[in-house]
């Protein structure tokens, strides 16, 4: 179905560079790191192809295919403001990825990707983003397409002026490293972030489908995006984002919550010993019946939880090996360099 063709980019005001830019390749970063196929990373040139690194840039990856799932992740409702988020605890964590943008995990932190200079050039964005001509914009939009980049683009921009609301946002986000900084390397003003940040939310009001529907949700919690993408995405049982990256970590963080359930279990059976002691249960056919399969349970429960944790590491360890091998075998290949 085809689909009309978006507005002229939103944002006309220049608040980085003052007066005529020299080139479009100005605003972009020194080169970027995609993956041309599973494990095989590799570092380009954002210059040479500027469509092609615009989608890799303002990609969402895996999380793309999780849409219709992330009410299970996170309330659809506006990002909470940088301030409340440090007020609670929180980390702020510089992650460069889109896709992680605004996930938080259960330890305290807050995946947060900064503002790229280019999405703040509205010459560039209005040239960049745009759909080449004769683009039907169809669904699913074809490889020349840029309507989903641009949805991102508007998306990701949008939950920036919903955490920078405030003068103390703003502060947070300059001491983060949040916001690109000028030529002369300083800091955006006040003044003109609050002229971008209400054009966004016009923007916003006037056209909701000109944002990406994953940013509606706002924060994500990582966890539960491990459980959606383990479900529903292949190889099954994978996490979306891997919070370990050594066996060690892996057993310790399981031995513990197991330690935690067998101290549980060993209070429970206590309790139960001392019911079995008195006159009143020790003729309670169903106390009885209870406390054999509990008592059951007790031994089998945590030699199955730890084999099932000693299963998994050697899954894991296999797929390691198997990947080693794989790079070992094409050691001898040159590694690609697009620059």
């Amino acid at each position: 179905m085809a689909r009309r063709h978006p507005s002229p980019w939103p944002l006309e005001t220049e608040i980085l560079v003052k007066g005529k830019q020299k080139s479009a390749a100005d605003a972009l970063p020194a080169t970027y790191c995609y993956y041309e196929a599973p494990r095989k990373r590799v570092v380009g040139n954002p210059a040479d192809d500027i469509p092609a690194f615009l989608r890799r840039e303002l990609s969402l990856g895996a999380l793309a295919n999780m849409l219709n799932h992330l009410w299970f992740a996170g309330a659809k409702r506006p990002a909470t403001p940088l301030h409340f988020h440090v007020a609670m605890g929180r980390e702020i964590t510089v992650a460069d990825r889109m896709d992680l943008h605004l996930l938080w995990a259960n330890e305290g932190r807050l995946f947060v990707k900064p503002v790229p200079r280019f999405l703040l050039d509205p010459v560039f964005c209005q040239r960049s983003l745009q759909c080449p001509g004769g683009c039907a914009c169809r669904d699913p939009p074809g490889d020349a397409c840029l309507v989903i980049p641009r949805k991102v683009a508007l998306g990701f921009l949008y939950t920036y002026a919903c955490l920078i609301s405030s003068e103390s946002d703003f502060h947070i986000a300059n001491e983060k490293h949040l916001l690109p900084r000028k030529e002369d390397d300083s800091p955006i003003e006040w003044a003109d972030w609050k002229t971008l940040a209400r054009a966004l939310l016009r923007t916003h009001e006037r056209d909701p489908a000109a944002v990406h529907p994953r940013f509606l949700h706002a924060e994500l919690r990582l966890s539960r995006i491990n459980t959606i993408h383990r479900f529903t995405q292949l190889p099954p049982f994978e996490p979306y984002l891997r919070g370990r990256h050594n066996y060690g970590s892996l057993f310790r963080d399981n031995l513990t919550w197991m330690a935690a359930a067998t101290v549980f279990v060993a209070l429970v059976l206590t309790a139960m010993q001392v019911g079995l002691a008195t006159e009143r249960l020790q003729g309670d056919a169903a106390f009885q019946q209870a406390s054999y399969g509990f008592t059951v349970f007790a031994i089998l429960g945590p030699m199955c939880a730890f084999v099932l944790v000693v299963l998994g590491a050697l899954v894991n360890l296999l797929k390691d090996l198997l990947s080693l091998l794989w790079e070992q075998r094409n050691r001898m290949a040159p590694y690609p360099h697009h620059i």
